[in-house]
């Protein structure tokens, strides 16, 4: 069985990329992964009073949030605000256990690149850490 071949892009003519997203990134980003991780780019829409409840990820996570403002209440019960423009990255495992809220009025909609291993799901639902709900 032969996998998905890499290609490497040699020319800057040709047809101009649609962006979907572009956030500024206000922390340190170091990207090491395994061959063959897969990555997703996935977009969500989060209507308002909606929540991703308590979840983690087997793999790193980038997201720019583009319209709205993302609550993410972390394992430590700390909260992290972002609003459009914003860029996130998300804690790699069930250490890093979170969820995601749209507070707003507005839908909340992020763009986000997933590098997770083959065969894991894009994320995995979990209990939340004592003491929060």
């Amino acid at each position: 069985m032969t996998g998905p071949t890499c290609a490497t892009a040699t020319s800057t003519a040709g047809p101009a990329p649609s962006v979907l997203a572009d956030g500024l990134l206000c922390e340190r980003l170091a990207l090491s992964v395994p061959q063959d991780t897969r990555a997703v780019v996935a977009r969500y829409d989060i209507p308002p009073g909606d929540t991703l409840p308590w979840h983690y990820h087997e793999g790193r996570v980038i997201a720019v949030v583009t319209s709205g403002t993302l609550t993410r209440t972390l394992a430590d019960g700390s909260e992290c605000v972002t609003p459009a423009g914003g860029c996130i990255v998300e804690p790699v495992g069930p250490r890093g256990v979170h969820k995601a809220e749209n507070r707003g009025d507005e839908i909340l909609t992020l763009h986000a690149v997933f590098f997770v291993p083959q065969g894991s799901p894009l994320s995995t639902g979990a209990p939340p850490p004592d003491g929060l709900t």
